[in-house]
């Protein structure tokens, strides 16, 4: 919703008026009492279509539709990010944990290559060797994966730095 805001308000409200900043507003409020960014009352004051409780809210995603591996990766997910992100060997184990423990999830996707990214900037020396093998590890478990293009570019720049 806030990119619908941000484009909105960049490409379009300026040339058409106030009509679609409105709109826009009305819209990027909605998404942020969704999501629980501001209270009902801030929502209606911005011109929010619907309150909070008309939205999937993260309250209605409740631990009892998620699978046992998706609540489990929500958990560590809300582990990382409560993780500070000085701490790199914290923020690798519960990488890890994540992809050993979930991987059936999208979460485990994506930890692949936040790892990746936490190999080669956070540590003081880049750990190329260990990025490289978790998106090989990433290319054999997720062929079909959204990711992969995206993974092969990273391999592909690792392989040529190693020199193959």
């Amino acid at each position: 919703m806030l990119v619908m805001w941000n484009m909105c308000w960049t490409k379009n409200c300026r040339a058409k008026g106030l009509a679609l900043q409105g709109i826009a507003l009305g819209l990027a409020a909605s998404g942020l009492a969704a999501l629980g960014f501001i209270g009902p009352e801030f929502s209606a004051a911005w011109g929010a279509q619907t309150t909070p409780q008309e939205t999937l809210s993260q309250e209605t995603l409740s631990q009892e539709t998620l699978s046992p591996q998706e609540a489990l990766a929500r958990e560590y997910r809300w582990a990382i990010d409560r993780t500070p992100s000085e701490d790199a060997a914290a923020r690798e184990a519960l990488y890890l944990r994540l992809i050993a423990e979930c991987p059936e999830t999208e979460a485990a996707q994506e930890a692949h290559w936040a790892l990746s990214n936490l190999y080669l900037d956070d540590f003081d020396e880049p750990k190329e060797d260990e990025a490289r093998r978790v998106l090989e590890r990433f290319m054999e478990r997720y062929p079909l994966s959204q990711w992969v293009l995206h993974v092969g570019d990273r391999l592909a720049w690792l392989w040529r730095e190693e020199g193959r």
